[in-house]
């Protein structure tokens, strides 16, 4: 192009150096020759430069629809890179969900191995040191199940916990024993809410204690009653004991040393060991016996435990109601207990 313009300026030049020497006969031409000629090379030069343009048009529509291929292929590449960076964050946020989850798991998995581990270890330890543990159980309580009876001038759940705090007390003074209690105080031991559901939340966690802590039988601690007013027959001790099988003959074996110890200590008349009443409804043991009626013996059963239910005494009967507001006595009947639990396991004083 550049060549281009200054051939036309040469050109220019030329051609007036002519026609300023026309006298001298420059070119050999006339006036109207070289006017010719100007008007001959003034269309030659606007028919190259029209030629240059045109060439430069072509050249420039041709740069035109690659610069828009590129801007499509870009646009394109743009939209991939959008698709893949949204496509890397649903990846991301599903990882992140998957992290979060395998974290819950492993968090529910570490706080189920804690437990087993927990119960194993507690089941070793009482293996390698000839330790029985017994779990106490002072039934009812001030919060889920009280069993108030103000015309007999009695509270269950305060007589049981009275008699529990004294068999604890007394069978701690054995070798080879440790025993727990459900409950130390009027509190449910369900307070922290860990089952849910139904009428025997805390009942049911009751026999959860005695299997977190590995007890060798699981022993409840009550008081009877029939009419519910002052005056009624019935009187004495009882204890119900499972219709399980494998575990009936020596559950029976250690109600009647306990019927013994507890009328030797105190004057209640023995009224032996009785089956608990069956309940199909709810149920049968992995033997394919009908479960128990009662939940306390039931629930310890299905985690292969033995379990006994003292009934002490008769609160509506005149003569057992005496003995049960003595706080004397109730210790006696707690010890009673102890002594005929450590001579059904051969415990010795320390």
């Amino acid at each position: 192009m550049r060549t281009l313009t200054f051939s036309k300026m040469i050109l220019s030049a030329f051609l007036t150096v002519c026609l300023t020497v026309t006298a001298v006969g420059c070119g050999g031409s006339s006036e109207s020759s070289v006017s010719s000629d100007v008007n001959s090379t003034v269309s030659v030069t606007q028919s190259t430069d029209d030629t240059s343009a045109e060439s430069a048009n072509q050249s420039n529509e041709s740069a035109s629809p690659t610069d828009e291929s590129a801007s499509q292929a870009n646009e394109s590449t743009s939209q991939t890179d959008e698709s893949t960076s949204q496509a890397n964050e649903s990846t991301s946020q599903t990882d992140e969900s998957a992290s979060q989850a395998s974290e819950s798991t492993s968090q529910t998995d570490q706080s189920v191995s804690k437990t087993d581990e927990s119960t194993s270890q507690a089941k070793k330890d009482n293996e390698e040191n000839n330790n029985i543990v017994v779990m106490l159980d002072p039934g009812h309580d001030d919060d889920e199940s009280p069993r108030n009876q103000p015309q007999l001038g009695v509270n269950e759940q305060d007589l049981n916990l009275k008699i529990g705090l004294a068999c604890y007390e007394r069978l701690s003074e054995y070798k080879g024993v440790t025993p727990y209690l459900t409950r130390y105080d009027g509190h449910c031991p369900n307070a922290d809410g860990q089952f849910s559901g139904d009428d025997y939340d805390c009942i049911h966690k009751r026999a959860y204690l005695a299997e977190e802590k590995n007890a060798d039988i699981f022993v409840s601690l009550h008081c009877n009653a029939t009419t519910g007013e002052l005056g009624a027959e019935a009187n004495g001790i009882c204890v119900y004991i499972t219709n399980y099988a494998e575990f009936n003959d020596e559950c029976e074996k250690l109600g009647n040393i306990i019927v013994n110890h507890v009328t030797k200590a105190v004057d209640l008349a023995p009224k032996g060991v009785f089956l608990s009443d069956l309940e199909e409804s709810k149920g049968y043991y992995k033997d394919g016996s009908i479960k128990d009626k009662y939940y306390l013996l039931s629930d310890n059963i299905d985690n292969d435990r033995p379990a006994v239910i003292i009934e002490h005494a008769f609160m509506d009967n005149t003569h057992d109601n005496a003995i049960l507001k003595d706080d004397e006595q109730l210790k006696l009947i707690g010890q009673a207990d102890a002594d005929a639990i450590a001579e059904y396991y051969g415990l010795e004083l320390k």
